[in-house]
C-alpha cells in the first residue's frame, strides 16, 4: 500500500442546513450555495502520510487565521495523528477524549474515503 506522501481532497460528504448529506466534488464547491462556508474551508485541507506512521492534516495559512504550527510557506498543521496498516487495511487514528479511535480508510476509486467525510487521492 503506497500511502506515504501528500494527498488532497477530491470529494466532501457535505451536510446542508437540513442535515442532509451529499457527496460533492471539491471543484466548484466554493460557488455551491448549499454547502456551508466551514465545509468549503475544510475541503481545502491536504493530508501528509509519513513513513513513521504520522498523519498530518494541513490547512492553508489564510484559513487558519494565524494559528497552528507552520508546515511550509502556505500551510499550517491543523491536526496530527497516526496511521497504520493492519491485516491489509489502512487505519487512521482520530483522537477522542485523549484516546485514539481507529477507523478504516476505505478504498474509493484512485484513493481512499477517510472518516466517512473525505475522499482523497495522491497529490
Amino acid at each position: 500500500m503506497d500511502i506515504v506522501g501528500l494527498w488532497r481532497i477530491t470529494e466532501l460528504n457535505a451536510i446542508d442546513m437540513s442535515f442532509n448529506q451529499t457527496w460533492k466534488k471539491v471543484e466548484g464547491l466554493d460557488s455551491d450555495p448549499d454547502v456551508p462556508t466551514m465545509q468549503k474551508m475544510m475541503a481545502k485541507t491536504t493530508f501528509v502520510f509519513k513513513e513513521d506512521g504520522t498523519f498530518l492534516q494541513l490547512a492553508p495559512k489564510e484559513m487558519a487565521g494565524g494559528e497552528g504550527e507552520p508546515y511550509d510557506d502556505d500551510h499550517v498543521i491543523g491536526h496530527k495523528s497516526e496511521w497504520k496498516e493492519e491485516g491489509g487495511k489502512l487505519l487512521i487514528a482520530n483522537e477522542e477524549n485523549g484516546e485514539y479511535e481507529w477507523s478504516e480508510a476505505v478504498p474509493a476509486g484512485d484513493g481512499f474515503e477517510i472518516f466517512g467525510f473525505f475522499r482523497i487521492v495522491k497529490a
